[in-house]
């Protein structure tokens, strides 16, 4: 039983050591960015200009939010989800994996800065519409109950 627990406590050491070794790594790396989701955010507002605008329009978003323009194509990538698609001329409109993603990002953000719901109502037979409230308790209403 001793070996065992004397092969325990040295793998222990083992992993303390290189767990120290990782903790060290870290402290000299620099902090992770505030904001990853730069591209989610010209995404989004493109989706707020319409869901389409010109190259200078698209170049103008990025210096907005901060992205250096050079970072753009990768929205445009040719393998995998391809976020941004260049027209003929000088328009750029999202695919539908862009739109999507950036209409994610927008309701996070919704989700974040406001309340989408305020608080329940534990009466709602009281503010509900007169036809409906009449209804609330009824014999057919109650048949959906089991459902």
């Amino acid at each position: 039983m001793s070996s065992v627990n004397e092969q325990v406590t040295l793998l222990i050491g083992e992993a303390e050591a290189k767990l120290a070794t990782a903790r060290a790594l870290l402290d000299g790396l620099p902090a992770a960015d505030p904001e990853p989701e730069l591209g989610a955010r010209v995404l989004a507002e493109i989706i707020n200009r319409g869901g389409s605008v010109g190259r200078g329009e698209l170049y103008a978003i990025a210096a907005e939010i901060g992205m250096d323009k050079r970072g753009l194509g990768g929205l445009f990538r040719k393998t995998g989800k391809t976020l941004l698609h260049e027209l003929p001329g000088d328009r750029v409109v999202l695919t539908p994996d862009g739109a999507e993603r950036g209409q994610r990002y927008l309701n996070l953000r919704q989700r974040s800065t406001s309340a989408l719901y305020g608080a329940s109502e534990p009466q709602l037979a009281r503010v509900a519409e007169t036809s409906f409230a009449e209804d609330w308790d009824s014999a057919e209403d109650s048949a959906y109950d089991e459902l």
